[in-house]
């Protein structure tokens, strides 16, 4: 005669769970009768034998079916979400990132990806048979990453003021907030963390590692770099002169020099030099213009610390010994920016365009006032990129203009914003752009002044005039 099984069901736990128990031997927990009737089918038990109901008969099922699967799903859309812009940025800063600290953070990103995907999943088995201890807590911690990383990206996006273009983002990132704050709430009331031995200590223990590692890497990794200067001189030698045969043309030589005297490499985003003759006994103080160009030619040439850049130009003055002039001057002006703060596009150096090119490719209006009233200026123009994808993402596109203006005075003015930003520009305020001062430091290079009395060079001149 067949001995019938003893089949024991427990009343609901916090959680809704009922256990299982046939003839002394646990076989797990279940969520609803359905549940129940597979346990006792793969136990090798007649669904229909009689059962022991503790704690309520088999109408009490706390826990619905369909509420836990959209609150499992919630928290995997979560999850994936999170877990896939983490990858995101990790990937891209762990390997292009510019700086250490840039790419320390890729890879913490990675990590926490890697955390998102357990926690997603750990909710297949903490949302149905809970036959894994620790599922709860995994759910906890990605809740939380999941939370950090909204926070992060938000407060970023708002100190960095970011463009309307990744507005979308914004969106995604306060969804995600939503959605941690929400899973943190339901992981609450389930007491989830129960699971593990001794939470305190592990909280206390992770807070105060984190805190080191983090404070260590920020003083060596990020400050430190933050405050080597960017020191760029420029200096312009005049030379021996001399004159022709019939004595009609005096040739002047002038040194210019670009040297990086601090401690970042530096890229030259543009740069010119110019000669000029000053008018004597002028009440206005007016000067010719002699001889202008590019220094750094084609522009975005590295700097290292210690190196030198270095041209030797030749003007010519006719008719020297009629002219009345009292000095030559010469300078040299440029542009420079951390090579560690911005990551210039490689098409740059390729993109200089003079006026009439610019008309005929119907940008006659591209530049700005007073830019576009000058009568021939050149333009040099490419996107940039931040220096990890983080900020890219954060602070939204942006592009470099460089805009050498050639006649009446010769100067060189860089703008750095977003392609949409259009504003009137101050050719007298090279600090105008104190944002990008700061992102990228940017550094307005003027040279020292070299300027020697025009008689005293022709007196030279004349002495060394071949017979």
């Amino acid at each position: 005669m067949d001995t019938k099984p003893n089949v024991v069901v427990g009343p609901p736990d916090d959680d809704g769970l009922r256990k299982v128990v046939i003839d002394g031997k646990s076989k797990g927990k279940v969520w609803s009768h359905h549940e129940l009737q597979k346990v006792l089918r793969r136990a090798g038990v007649d669904p229909k034998t009689d059962i022991e109901w503790r704690g309520g008969n088999c109408t009490v099922w706390p826990a619905h079916s369909w509420g836990r699967r959209m609150t499992g799903a919630v928290m995997a859309a979560g999850f994936l979400a999170t877990a896939a812009m983490c990858a995101w940025i990790g990937v891209k800063d762990s390997l292009d990132a510019l700086t250490f600290a840039g790419r320390v953070t890729g890879f913490v990103f990675l990590f926490m990806a890697a955390v998102e995907l357990v926690a997603f999943a750990a909710g297949f088995d903490y949302w149905r048979k809970r036959k894994m201890r620790y599922s709860g807590p995994a759910l906890l911690f990605g809740a939380l990453i999941e939370l950090f990383v909204a926070l992060v990206l938000i407060l970023m996006y708002f100190a960095n003021r970011g463009r309307p273009a990744y507005a979308l983002c914004l969106v995604l990132w306060a969804g995600l907030m939503v959605c941690a704050s929400w899973s943190l709430w339901m992981l609450y009331r389930r007491r989830v963390w129960k699971a593990l031995r001794y939470p305190g200590r592990i909280a206390i223990g992770a807070i105060v590692s984190t805190v080191l590692v983090v404070t260590n890497l920020a003083y060596t990794q990020i400050y430190l770099p933050s405050i080597s200067r960017t020191l760029v001189q420029g200096t312009a030698d005049i030379g021996r002169p001399s004159l022709n045969k019939d004595g009609t043309k005096m040739f002047l030589p002038v040194r210019l020099h670009l040297k990086n005297s601090g401690e970042v490499p530096v890229h030259i985003l543009g740069s010119i030099y110019w000669i000029h003759l000053k008018l004597a006994s002028d009440p206005k103080d007016r000067v010719k213009l002699l001889k202008p160009g590019e220094l750094v030619k084609p522009p975005g040439e590295e700097l290292s610390p210690g190196e030198e850049i270095a041209a030797d130009v030749v003007a010519e003055i006719a008719k020297p010994a009629d002219a009345n002039y009292e000095a030559v001057t010469a300078q040299v002006e440029a542009y420079a920016f951390r090579q560690d703060r911005m990551k210039l596009d490689v098409k740059y150096e390729r993109s200089g365009r003079w006026r009439g090119k610019l008309e005929k490719e119907g940008k006659g209006d591209d530049p700005p006032s007073p830019i576009k009233d000058r009568k021939e200026y050149f333009r040099y123009q490419a996107p940039i990129s931040q220096s990890s994808e983080l900020l890219n993402l954060t602070r939204g596109r942006e592009r470099v203009t460089v805009w050498w203006l050639y006649r009446p005075l010769p100067a060189v003015y860089v703008h750095v914003a977003s392609p949409d930003d259009k504003k009137v520009l101050d050719l007298k305020d090279p600090t105008q752009q104190r944002q990008a001062i700061d992102r990228y430091g940017l550094a307005f290079v003027r040279g020292s002044l070299a300027q020697t009395p025009y008689p005293q060079l022709l007196r030279e001149a004349q002495v060394r005039r071949p017979k």
